[in-house]
């Protein structure tokens, strides 16, 4: 895993964490921006839809993993989510080069915003899109 180290010798990038502190994660700090995936697995598990950063595997620095567990939510996806307080954090796709990580686990601003809608065909009927980035870029 990479991990960018200051003059200070403190870790550069965001801190993640699930909501009992048991499992807590460092990302970097460049990403392209949230996805809000509105597909039904997503909305089951997490009452809407969820909010997500892609980051790539090896940038993640696991600080505490005690209580990490994985389950298989498909052939091809498998979820990653805290044994002891519930929360959801990773969606793991097999053979992908990054993991999707619930931008709800960031403490503190993540800086950015949403850039993408996925599976709006599966969006609950109670709330509208959320704007994207490229919905508020002016148009020719």
């Amino acid at each position: 895993m990479n991990m960018q180290v200051d003059s200070r010798g403190k870790v550069d990038g965001l801190t993640a964490r699930c909501h009992c502190g048991g499992v807590s994660f460092i990302l970097p700090t460049s990403r392209s921006g949230v996805v809000a995936c509105h597909c039904t697995d997503c909305r089951t598990l997490h009452g809407n839809y969820n909010a997500m950063l892609a980051v790539p595997r090896e940038a993640i620095v696991m600080l505490f993993d005690d209580t990490l567990a994985w389950y298989d939510s498909s052939e091809n996806v498998r979820r990653g989510f805290c044994s002891k307080c519930g929360s959801r954090l990773f969606k793991d796709r097999h053979l992908a080069d990054h993991v999707m990580v619930s931008a709800g686990s960031v403490i503190g601003p993540v800086g950015a915003r949403i850039v993408e809608n996925m599976f709006e065909e599966s969006k609950g009927d109670w709330y509208d899109l959320p704007r994207t980035r490229r919905d508020q870029l002016p148009t020719a």
